[in-house]
């Protein structure tokens, strides 16, 4: 799924918490520490294209990056050591596995699928492209739903919350 549709879903899921703003920010960590340091790369280096890159020409170190950063091991092992660490669940982490599970039906075999149990096995799942469009209109109308309920709901308790004070 692309990085904006990420942070979306990821503000619908965490729009109560007190660490929206943390849980948007590992919701779309994933995509930026693979994709998103290529592309300020390639913007401070000219060399920006539109579309797909073609796969053989990407840096291996985009692959490592988006191989650990698209993994539950790595994301529960990072959530073990913060809670070893910490003694408390850092619930904004969370946001990263929602991250990963969305990608794993929305990536096909045709570009990134998503390596959901790397480095323990190579299986990969053949989902659709997020970027279909019919997919894309889906998705985001989707997010259009949800935004609106949330924003209802909002108003609702904004409203019996003014009541209440009268």
């Amino acid at each position: 799924m692309d990085i904006f549709a990420h942070s979306l879903w990821s503000y619908a899921v965490f729009h109560k918490k007190k660490y929206v703003w943390l849980a948007i920010l590992f919701g779309v960590l994933p995509d930026f520490l693979s994709f998103g340091i290529l592309f300020i790369m390639n913007l401070i280096n000219g060399s920006l294209r539109s579309g797909p890159p073609s796969l053989s020409s990407l840096p291996d170190w985009l692959f490592a990056a988006y191989n650990m950063t698209h993994s539950f091991v790595i994301f529960l092992l990072v959530l073990f050591i913060t809670y070893l660490l910490t003694k408390k669940w850092f619930w904004p982490l969370t946001a990263w596995a929602l991250h990963i599970l969305i990608d794993i039906p929305t990536h096909s075999f045709r570009f990134f699928p998503t390596p959901f149990l790397w480095p323990i096995t190579g299986y990969k799942f053949d989902g659709i492209s997020w970027a279909t469009p019919w997919f894309m209109i889906l998705n985001y109308s989707a997010l259009m739903i949800v935004f609106i309920l949330i924003a209802h709901n909002s108003a609702q308790a904004n409203k019996a919350t003014k009541f209440k004070k009268h």
